[in-house]
């Protein structure tokens, strides 16, 4: 007979009382999910169907796969951190139980023996992706997830032959509204954006792709103030928006009226329409643009609640505004019949989600998604879902967010619904970049990219593209990034948004200072200084000034870095510019150990390198111990290099990035080395030689390379330090590293004409610095492309 009761970790579930409980706490479950739950304890030995799943719990056949997801994500979520790994998902079948049980009435065993969900590591450039909406406006799913549900919940049409295309294949360019032009009192100020977002979504609903008005907004903010009639017959606009529209809003005598000039399509288009009603008068005036551009507009939503429309557009209106305050009033003073109006909870979450309200946000869309039925809803239920899994990307719940992302999807597959799968590809991507998973990651930014350009979000587009290379460059690919990185700047740039522009150039500079082309990253940084002229966010301007100092030492500029470097330590702001101003230290201990100052690099490594900075750049963290230990050394403090290297070789032995373990090695075989035992010292060079070739960044293979010359040179090893050197050889003109490792053999081959030339070159590489020691020289300063 079957047990009645089980134990798993700290948990209870009682199938007779029908009682889950945690501890002494008790946890409630609906109905269904219980006997999910029961269900798939009861039958742990195998895996079950979603099929047998769904006959088994509902006794029917029609229960969709989205309601079942969404059940097994109630269970998992009851279940806390390790509820994912009790329940595993079983690819194209079902679902398992994969955790220990105990039957009977024993004791609950200690909360130890819960299963811990595994832990991976997060690269250190995801992290620009988590604030991709402070630093670059970027249209991804952590920075504007509240989006989807903004407007009206019709789907997105396909796109319509608006425009004739570069060539057969071109997609049609989207048509774009302009914030509109109020002739009215200051209350009724809020039209600006209010009737913008009406006419986009009217157009919208009429076949006609149309630019988002967040994206609108954003590009706007970005390509700094101009009036409405200038940006009309903006040719850059022309050149991302096949119809820029215009509205413009009068109330005179008590009567609105709106006029909507467009341009575009080779001709001039006006349509004008008036009412006792500001929203009526945009409505018909939209409508009647799209019968003047052929099209045929779709009959406007039926509010079942009056006053449901005004409510949406005003504080969607104050969103885009960035006036959050304003949109939260204007939903709590609303009556309670509109408040709970499903489209208002979920308006409601969105304000809640971008005030940082992450708790909140949970427990608002939980309730909602339990009221939305996944067939009637599958719209809002998917947008509602959106907004949930960015609140779970910010509180670090990956497997709840890849869950909520995953059934949000799966709702929106055949809807023809580009904006919002565009949005849930590109989170889910996100997601599944931190769990170190680029193959599917980067797949689902394909899909993005692609849903995000049939909507006609070509600022969405572009941050797709921003982050494909920003995955390139985390799998150590700095090759790949690079031409990708060039075009998101391309694309940036054409859109006039500069934000965007200026992180893709911060990246470009990255991917070039590890293909050890230091002038190419420089140049780069050229494009985006002053970086005060080109955006207007501190943030960002600090997060370039750090790329600006990198590039400069990369170049032998010390001094130029070190005024920057002075720059960021009295101007920046401790608190919001925290993760900045410590790699700018860890760029500092790079610039005093170039100029030969070890005690004084030995001491901003120490001040850099804190639990604050591994969380951010757990790449740039390692580096920077690895620099610290051989500045120790040189400064006579043995036991303090042992104590780096350690940390280091602790930090490999948790991570899965490779960069990291060549550091490691490195640094262990320095460490051999100064205790004398060079056999060791030699073999953990070559091996970390081995793993840098594999990885073929430039960066990584002078590494590990220069070091390994001078312990064959100090061995008597000559034919193998010559082999190496040869192999570093095609960056000794662009790399201190390696041209001082041409130096050194050349030395010891005793070919004083070559010394000569290479010694010249490493002269000019140096710049500013000094020349490593020829008696015991480490390897100078790395160029640690971050």
């Amino acid at each position: 007979m079957a047990a009645s009761s089980f134990r798993f970790g700290r948990f209870r579930v009682c199938a007779a009382t029908r009682e889950l409980s945690d501890g002494s706490r008790a946890i409630e479950l609906p109905a269904r999910a219980f006997d999910c739950l029961v269900y798939l304890i009861e039958h742990r030995d195998r895996a079950v169907g979603r099929d047998e799943l769904i006959a088994a719990v509902w006794g029917r056949a029609d229960v969709s796969e989205a309601l079942l997801n969404h059940t097994i994500l109630k269970i998992r979520r009851a279940l806390g951190g390790g509820g994912s790994d009790w329940i595993r998902t079983v690819p194209r079948f079902g679902y398992r139980w994969a955790g220990a049980i105990d039957e009977g009435d024993a004791a609950p065993l200690d909360e130890a023996a819960m299963p811990i969900a595994p832990s991976r590591d997060r690269p250190s450039r995801v992290r620009w992706i988590a604030l991709a909406a402070a630093l670059a406006v970027a249209a991804t799913a952590l920075a504007i997830a509240w989006r989807v549900g903004s407007r009206r919940e019709s789907v997105v049409p396909a796109a319509a032959d608006v425009a004739a295309p570069q060539s057969p294949k071109a997609p049609a360019l989207p048509a774009l509204v302009l914030p509109a032009e109020i002739d009215a009192p200051d209350d009724w100020k809020w039209l600006r954006f209010g009737i913008m977002d009406l006419v986009a979504n009217r157009l919208r609903s009429g076949s006609l792709v149309t630019v988002p008005s967040e994206s609108v907004v954003a590009l706007l903010r970005q390509r700094g103030a101009a009036g409405g009639d200038a940006m009309l017959a903006d040719p850059s606009l022309g050149q991302i928006a096949a119809l820029r529209v215009l509205p413009r809003v009068k109330l005179e005598n008590g009567r609105w009226t709106v006029t909507l000039d467009a341009n575009g399509m080779q001709r001039a288009v006006e349509a004008q329409a008036d009412a006792a009603d500001p929203i009526a008068a945009a409505r018909e005036a939209s409508n009647r643009l799209i019968a003047k551009v052929g099209l045929t507009p779709s009959k406007p939503d039926q509010d079942t609640v009056p006053g449901l429309d005004d409510l949406l557009q005003r504080s969607g209106a104050a969103m885009l505004a960035d006036q959050l305050d304003d949109a939260r009033k204007q939903i709590e003073a609303a009556p309670p019949e509109l408040r709970n109006v499903p489209r208002v909870q979920q308006r409601m979450a969105q304000i809640e989600l971008r005030a940082g309200e992450y708790e909140a946000v949970e427990k608002r869309l939980e309730a909602l998604i339990d009221r939305l039925d996944p067939k009637r809803d599958a719209a809002l239920r998917a947008r509602a879902l959106i907004t949930l899994a960015s609140s779970y990307v910010r509180r670090n719940l990956f497997e709840r967010a890849d869950e909520a992302y995953a059934e949000a999807i799966a709702l929106r597959a055949e809807a023809k619904d580009p904006e919002a799968l565009g949005i849930a590809y590109l989170g889910r991507g996100v997601v599944l970049a931190t769990r170190g998973r680029f193959d599917e990651a980067s797949a689902d930014l394909g899909r993005a990219r692609i849903e995000l350009e049939t909507a006609g979000d070509p600022l969405g587009v572009a941050q797709v593209d921003v982050n494909l290379g920003d995955f390139q460059a985390m799998r150590h690919r700095p090759a790949a990034a690079l031409p990708i990185l060039k075009n998101a700047a391309d694309r940036f740039e054409k859109l006039g948004a500069r934000e965007g522009r200026v992180y893709a150039l911060i990246a470009l500079a990255a991917a070039e200072r590890a293909l050890l082309d230091p002038a190419a990253a420089l140049a780069a940084t050229d494009l985006f200084w002053p970086p005060e002229a080109n955006t207007s966010n501190p943030r960002m301007q600090w997060n370039a000034v750090c790329a600006r100092i990198e590039a400069l030492a990369a170049n032998g500029r010390l001094r130029d870095a070190s005024v920057l470097v002075a720059r960021v330590r009295t101007e920046s702001d401790p608190k919001r510019d925290a993760a900045v101003r410590l790699a700018v230290e860890a760029d500092a201990a790079r610039i005093a150990a170039a100029r030969g100052d070890f005690a004084e690099a030995a001491r901003r490594v120490d001040a850099s390198t804190t639990p604050a900075l591994l969380d951010a750049d757990k790449r740039l963290y390692a580096k920077t111990l690895l620099l610290g230990a051989g500045a120790s050394r040189k400064t006579g403090d043995g036991v303090h290099a042992t104590e780096l290297a350690a940390r280091l070789h602790e930090l490999a032995a948790t991570t899965d990035d490779e960069a990291i373990q060549i550091d490691a090695a490195i640094a262990d075989a320095e460490q051999a080395l100064a205790d004398n035992r060079r056999d060791a010292a030699l073999q953990g060079l070559a091996a970390a030689l081995q793993h840098a070739e594999t990885l073929n960044v430039p960066d990584d293979l002078v590494a590990a390379g220069a070091p390994y010359v001078d312990a064959l040179i100090a061995a008597s090893h000559l034919d193998e330090a010559r082999a190496v050197a040869g192999r570093l050889a095609p960056f000794a003109d662009r790399d201190l590293r390696a041209a001082w490792a041409q130096v050194k053999l050349y030395r010891a081959l005793d070919r004083p004409d070559a010394e000569r030339n290479a010694l010249g070159i490493a002269t000019r590489l140096a710049g500013d610095g000094v020349l490593p020691d020829t008696a015991d020289s480490p390897p100078p300063t790395a160029s640690a492309a971050r």
